[in-house]
């Protein structure tokens, strides 16, 4: 049941943020999400680099109780044109709690939402690396549940977050039962992509306009390997991410987790 102070906040926030329209599960209630100053809320695209660390979350008005945030990539590329994008846990912490204070968060006013007991993640945080690969605007979705005193729901959201890849959050509210009180979606946008497609065109205009057809193959190629090789982009791990394929993609994701996983 929930607290009269709860009920509050989710009415409160009826009219604000959001998880993307067609995402499910869906929320039109507010999650507060900051990287450093920066706030990264309802779509706002944000640099790869601020979001090295995981987030600060809150929510305007103070909870009672104990809740656990989710994170998913909803747009990872698959691995045959044409096929359905898939999801990727990137982050799942419970044992969050509203502090007792409001403070100011990137010009917010918010709860924060903290880990006074130090609980373990059950999932770590991964850092957002869209890769140089269609779509490379992703939207890093964030979800907040109530698991007040709900052992069976946090057993099965560990047994869910082992598995990272062809993650399905409407699966997780199935079997759990819960319901997202609260929800956010920020973007980042791999911009080698577009980078890498005007070195392509600007050396293939040159070639044609120099040598003829021929000529026009072979800059475009030159291009494309300069592009390949002085752009690619990497993972927050060093770990290199392929332009081509999603198992590329997902293996640097993985390296990440595993160094973090030794910190």
């Amino acid at each position: 049941m929930f607290s009269s102070s709860l009920l509050l906040v989710v009415l409160a926030g009826a009219a604000t943020a959001f998880t993307p329209a067609g995402f499910q599960p869906a929320s039109s209630n507010n999650l507060t999400v900051v990287f450093g100053n920066i706030l990264a809320t309802n779509g706002k695209n944000i640099i790869k680099d601020e979001t090295a660390q995981p987030p600060v979350i809150g929510t305007s008005q103070k909870l009672v109780g104990t809740f656990t945030v989710m994170m998913v990539d909803p747009d990872i590329p698959p691995q045959t044109a044409g096929g359905s994008t898939s999801q990727l846990l990137h982050w799942m912490q419970s044992g969050l709690v509203s502090a007792n204070n409001a403070s100011f968060v990137a010009g917010i006013q918010m709860f924060e939402l903290v880990n006074p007991t130090n609980t373990s993640a059950l999932a770590t945080y991964i850092q957002p690396s869209p890769p140089n690969k269609s779509p490379n605007t992703h939207r890093y979705t964030q979800m907040l549940f109530n698991t007040t005193g709900n052992t069976s729901a946090l057993m099965q959201l560990s047994t869910f977050a082992k598995t990272r890849t062809n993650f399905s959050s409407e699966d997780v509210v199935k079997s759990t039962g819960l319901t997202v009180l609260f929800g956010n979606s920020f973007d980042v946008t791999n911009t080698t992509l577009t980078q890498s497609n005007i070195t392509k065109t600007t050396a293939g205009v040159a070639g044609a306009g120099s040598t003829g057809t021929g000529t026009l193959a072979g800059a475009a190629s030159t291009g494309t390997t300069k592009a390949n090789s002085t752009t690619s982009p990497k993972s927050a791990g060093g770990v290199p991410i392929v332009s081509d394929g999603r198992g590329a993609y997902i293996a640097g994701l993985g390296a990440i987790a595993a160094a973090v996983m030794l910190l």
